[in-house]
């Protein structure tokens, strides 16, 4: 025998499991498509002090891993977007930079990347400079 056609969303509950369904299915699609351009993506955000950047990008989907600055002119366009100028500006090399204590800053990290830089902390007089997902606290 021929059954009817089901609809699009069928629902075994009530319509909140459509429109969860829905929810879910629209997430995933930007989900997709915001790993697809990581770097307009992130927004950088200027942490408190010592704060690590996954402390600092908890409430904005995660730090972004991939997303630090390969140059100083990166770096600077970034200080620029967190609020922030710099005093002056040196290498830094440390797993927490980029980062400023107020006034001058570090931009590159270390030359071994292993380590995740996301999760590094500083002394409380340091504020990093971290990647994260999205620019608002959900």
């Amino acid at each position: 025998g021929l059954h009817p056609r089901q609809p699009a969303c069928t629902c075994p509950h009530s319509p909140v499991d459509c429109v969860i369904m829905q929810v879910a299915r629209l997430l995933m699609a930007t989900l997709a498509l915001a790993a697809a351009s990581p770097s307009s993506a992130v927004t950088w955000v200027k942490g408190s002090g010592g704060a690590s950047c996954e402390t600092v990008c908890q409430a904005r989907s995660g730090c972004n891993e991939e997303a630090w600055p390969k140059t100083l002119e990166e770096f600077e366009k970034i200080a620029k977007e967190a609020g922030h100028t710099c005093v002056g500006t040196q290498d830094g090399g440390a797993r927490y930079d980029p980062s400023t204590d107020g006034r001058y800053c570090g931009w590159s990290g270390p030359d071994d990347s292993s380590d995740s830089r996301c999760a590094a902390t500083s002394d409380s007089g340091t504020y990093r400079f971290c990647p994260c997902n999205s620019d608002k606290e959900l």
